[in-house]
């Protein structure tokens, strides 16, 4: 009987211990691996001067990645005493956790980090240019992961900022606008050219800024640019969309003027902004003159009225028919400002 009883403990107990040791982390792992294989089998077809499908070899190198990512925080069993009891830290007091496939993962990953840029790049020359995205970001991003350590790629900022402006223009490339200007405002922040990522960050936003305005969608409007005018402060566009954006939402360019204004000293070469500080101004003499209390006055009282509004409206309206002879708003309302101070 004690033979019996000691038996169905130790059962117990190996039991216990089997389930501890399980690691959800495996199977996981190991459909990662077989991608990695698949990519590798592959590159060794290529040196053979064999054909590969590229489409399949290529999703096989970032199936691999991802699985791995999903892998990496599920790799962590606590660790337990014989008995079945919390092994225990003896610095902490927290119960230890062991790993067993993180370290397989970074070695993968570090030995292909290389293959992700020259996948990257066959996608993008079979135009697949959301997958070349999607390598060259892994790409940009495994020199800055901390889960690699000390065998994290060393790579050159410079070099980290130009394969996110990459990865912004395959994302562009394959109209997904959004993970596109993810992308350009990821490599501003890592100091690439200046003025070729603000150019493709100024056409996306204008584009969404169109749509949402089309679709009323004011608040999505609102914070794309709120985070447009953060990331580039320096950029007048943004805050004369954010001034289209409040005369579109409320009907009403006292809540735009100031935007508008702002924009023409962010940049006095910004012919549109120009227009429309110019516009607010001749709209407001029209108002005055057209006032039911301002109807049976004479020319010359009306004129103490308005005359100074046109004024003011007057090199603001100069300013936007000189940068852009073809606004022929601005040219009318210009007109119409001249004939009236000339009276």
């Amino acid at each position: 009987m004690k033979k019996i009883v000691l038996l169905l403990a130790c059962t117990s107990l190996i039991g216990f211990n089997m389930f501890a040791d399980d690691n959800p982390a495996e199977p996981i792992f190991k459909e990662g691996k077989e991608n990695f294989n698949t990519y590798d089998d592959a590159q060794a077809q290529m040196l053979m001067q064999q054909p590969i499908d590229t489409l399949t070899v290529g999703s096989a190198l970032l199936n691999g990645y991802d699985l791995f990512m999903k892998a990496l925080p599920l790799d962590s069993v606590p660790e337990v005493n014989k008995d079945g009891s919390p092994k225990l830290d003896k610095k902490t007091g927290l119960q230890k956790i062991k790993t067993k496939y993180s370290k397989d993962i970074v070695n993968i990953l570090v030995g292909h980090y290389n293959d992700f840029l020259m996948v990257g790049q066959m996608f993008n020359e079979t135009q697949q240019y959301a997958l070349a995205a999607k390598s060259w970001g892994i790409y940009a991003s495994l020199p800055r992961a901390s889960f690699l350590g000390d065998k994290a790629p060393e790579v050159p900022d410079s070099t980290i900022a130009q394969f996110r402006y990459y990865e912004g223009v395959m994302y562009f490339q394959a109209k997904d606008n959004a993970k596109a200007l993810d992308a350009f405002y990821v490599a501003l922040d890592e100091g690439y050219d200046y003025k070729e990522t603000t150019d493709m960050i100024k056409y996306l936003v204008g584009i969404s800024v169109d749509k949402c305005l089309q679709d009323s969608a004011y608040n999505e409007c609102d914070a794309m640019l709120s985070k447009a005018m953060q990331k580039c402060p320096k950029e007048a566009v943004f805050v004369l969309f954010k001034g289209l954006l409040e005369e579109t939402r409320t009907g009403d360019i006292e809540q735009a003027i100031k935007y508008y204004k702002n924009a023409t000293e962010l940049d006095p070469q910004l012919g549109v902004a120009q227009y429309h500080v110019g516009r607010y101004y001749n709209n407001k003499a029209v108002n005055v003159m057209n006032a039911d209390e301002n109807l049976n006055l004479t020319d010359e009282e009306l004129g103490k009225l308005i005359d100074p509004i046109c004024l003011e409206a007057k090199p603001y309206l100069e300013k936007a028919v000189e940068l852009d002879p073809t606004n022929s708003e601005a040219q009318r309302m210009l007109k119409w400002v001249n004939d009236r101070l000339n009276k």
